[in-house]
This record gives structure tokens, sequence and C-alpha cells, in this order.
């Protein structure tokens, strides 16, 4: 589609506001002399030179500034308490004084808001029309303004979409950013119980503050993490990690050993499972299920040992996958955490693929009514029933205690004695 640049009178403005060049004077804003833009919002605006304002090299208190030109734009809804968009028949040069425009920006001196504004004109986002004297004052006619000097702000509104289109890609890469430092830090903490040399083990504590930088970028992100994931796979096994690993075999002789017993403290064998994980009626153990999510387990290696240390691996893979802790409470809930699980290491495999983990999560339990267990379905409502179905996916071993971030919690005197009994 082609645009082209037309003023306010050709683009069939109103005649209340729409005038004749012979009210113009040279260097002065006038509605027949604006371009024609798309219609924003000003809070739409503001959100995104918010965003951007380190690319165009803003700080926090020129952002304001911005806010407080904005504000004197004539474009408050006449139906409503609202905002209208700023369209190119409103008139976009601010005549206010410097006492007004420091007020709505937070009190500044008159010395602050002069050096902003010749920060914000060097940026190209607003145009002086200064009188003869320098004063800013409108023009009238027919008694409504049809012209002013003072700060003109076409050139903010000519790239309002080149902003928005930045901002929307900024806050992509932050998301992302926040998933790889979260990424980083697990796999820090497992680099720093490795034996290393003084200068890998040096580079794995600077990345602690090289991820709290405010200028670390994504191709330094994804390099830290791909130089700690080749630490972590070529390093050597320390001893005490090594003996961690093995398990402890249980003396199945029988026989004593040589003090007969009297100074030799009795150990009984750990008890196995006695109920297993079931998909298609197939017991199937906890360090089973481990071992079928590659994706998860190389970033927690260890199997968790009870209900405690499962929700804690859903939250903490869930942020790294930028799932909400609500939408994962909700999750474990409707299915269970095991099949939440299953659900997080299916998003972690397609994560190319995937624009928005939090919605296809959202719509894998809008979309399918799912059983968990042994075939029950679990009730969300009812909290005891959901601990006994993530209890029996898990193991009887593991004690039934809710997920935190899960809904309220059910005021059903019968479920508060069973809740009360099984805590004693």
């Amino acid at each position: 589609m082609k645009h082209e640049n037309v003023t306010a009178a050709v683009a069939d403005a109103q005649d209340s506001c729409a005038t004749s060049a012979s009210v113009s004077f040279p260097g002065m804003g006038s509605l027949d002399q604006q371009p024609w833009f798309q219609p924003i919002t000003r809070r739409d605006l503001m959100a995104a030179v918010n965003i951007v304002a380190r690319d165009l090299g803003l700080r926090p208190a020129s952002v304001v500034v911005v806010d407080a030109l904005l504000s004197c734009l004539p474009c408050k809804d006449p139906r409503g308490s609202g905002d209208a968009p700023i369209t190119p028949q409103v008139l976009l040069t601010v005549f206010a004084a410097n006492d007004t425009l420091c007020f709505r920006a937070k009190g500044i001196t008159d010395r602050q808001l002069r050096r902003h504004l010749e920060r914000l004109e060097d940026a190209g986002l607003i145009r002086r029309r200064d009188s003869a004297n320098g004063k800013r004052f409108p023009l009238y006619r027919g008694g409504k303004v049809v012209g002013a000097f003072g700060i003109d702000l076409t050139p903010l509104l000519l790239r309002a979409q080149e902003l928005k289109a930045l901002a929307v890609q900024r806050r992509a890469q932050a998301d992302e950013l926040r998933g790889l430092r979260a990424c980083i830090l697990k796999l820090r903490a497992q680099c720093l119980a490795l034996t290393l040399g003084s200068e890998v083990n040096q580079f794995v504590e600077d990345t602690r503050n090289i991820m709290r930088r405010a200028t670390t970028t994504l191709p330094q992100a994804r390099a830290i993490l791909n130089r700690l994931r080749e630490i972590l796979y070529s390093a050597p096994q320390s001893p005490e990690t090594a003996a961690k690993d093995t398990p402890e075999l249980p003396n199945q002789t029988g026989q004593m050993t040589a003090t007969d017993g009297q100074n030799v403290r009795h150990k009984e064998p750990e008890k196995p499972d006695t109920k297993k994980l079931y998909r298609n009626d197939q017991p199937v153990s906890p360090a089973f299920l481990w071992d079928t999510l590659p994706i998860l387990r190389s970033f927690f290696p260890e199997v968790p040992k009870d209900l405690h240390d499962l929700h804690r691996v859903i939250h903490d893979f869930g942020q790294m996958l930028r799932i909400g802790a609500t939408l994962l409470g909700q999750c474990v809930a409707r299915i269970g955490a095991v099949h939440t699980l299953k659900l997080q290491e299916r998003i972690a495999q397609r994560l190319e693929e995937i624009d928005n983990p939090e919605g296809y999560l959202r719509r894998v339990l809008q979309n399918n009514d799912l059983n968990v267990g042994h075939g029950q379905q679990v009730n969300p409502s009812n909290p005891v029933r959901r601990c006994r179905n993530t209890a029996a996916e898990f193991g009887e071993k593991f004690a039934p205690v809710p997920y935190r971030c899960s809904g309220p919690r059910s005021r059903n005197p019968g479920i508060a004695a069973q809740n009360s009994a099984r805590a004693g």
C-alpha cells in the first residue's frame, strides 16, 4: 500500500479545524500544515517511548518530559472520561508555559526542562516553533485555536509506528533474556559444585554479575549459556558427586561384620516404592520417568525426593519457559504433576515453533479434558483429591502437600478434619 503525506485540509478535516493557508505564518504550527499519520493513543505512544528510551538515547527524566508534552494535547474524549486517539486533526504544537510543563514533569526546574527539550530535539522527537520574542502562544480564528508558536510534536507522531514496532521487538528480547538468565543461573550452580580450574571457576563466578547488568544482550547470554554447557559436560566428576550418584547396595548376604555387631549401627534397607507411576497400565518408576524427559533432566539431573522438590522443579522449569506460577498451579490441579512435567517437556522440545508457551499451555487445558492417576477425574476445587492424585502419580511415600500456587483453600469442614488427621 502506498502512503502519501497530505495536509489535514486535503484529508477532509472538519471545517472548524482545517483552515486555509492564509492564517499560516512562517515558523508557526498550524492544522493545515500537519502531515498525515496513523492515529494512536497517548497511552500506547508513551508505552513505546518507555521501552525504546535507551535506543533513542533518552534518560528517564526526558521520558517524563515527553509525557508532560503529550498531556497538553487537546485529545480528550467528549463522550467519556478517557482519551481519544491523537489524529491529524489535533493541533500538535504545544504552547504551554514552562511552569506548566515543569509541574507536569514531576516538579523539575526550568533549567532541567530546557536541557531535556534540547535532548529531545537532538533525538528528532520534537521541533521548536519559536515566535519573534521566543514566547509560546496560540492563534485563534472564530474562537478556536488554528495554530500556535511553541513545541511541535509532529516528528514524534510520524515515528509512532516505528517506535511501536521496535518496542514489540525489545519486549520479546527481554522475555527471551529472562528465560536465558534463569537457565544460566541454574547451570552456574551446577558448575560451582564441580572441581574446576582457577580461570574457569572465575568465569563461572563472574556470570552472575554479567547477567545482572542491564546492558547484557541476547548474543552475550547465548554465548555464556553455551560456555557453561561445555564446562558442565567436559569437566570430570568429583569423588563426592560420583559417590552421590552411585546408589548404595544393601547387604544381601546376611553375614555380620568382624565386630559381631557390638559397635555397628543397624541400617534397614530403603523400602522400594509400593506404588508406581502408571501410563497405559504399565508401572513406571520415578527414575524411569526422569529418563523420558531429556531436556528437563539436563537442567535438573536429580530425581525429586518428595512433592516439595517436584513442585519446585515444575515452578523453576516453568519460569525458564516463561509460564506463570498461577497457570502452572491450575495445570497441576487439572492433570497432575507428572502430566504437567510432560507438557513442559513437550513445550521445551517445540520452543522454536511455540511463540507463546503460556498461551499454548492454556489452550491445552481448555481444549482437552484429561484424566490423571488411575483414571480419576481431578476436581480443581478439591485440594485433597488433587493431592491424592499427585501422590499416586509420583509414589506412595510422598506426603500429599498441596501446590502453593493453585487456587484457594477449601472451606469444607470434612476436608479440614481429614487434613488435620493426616497432619497428626
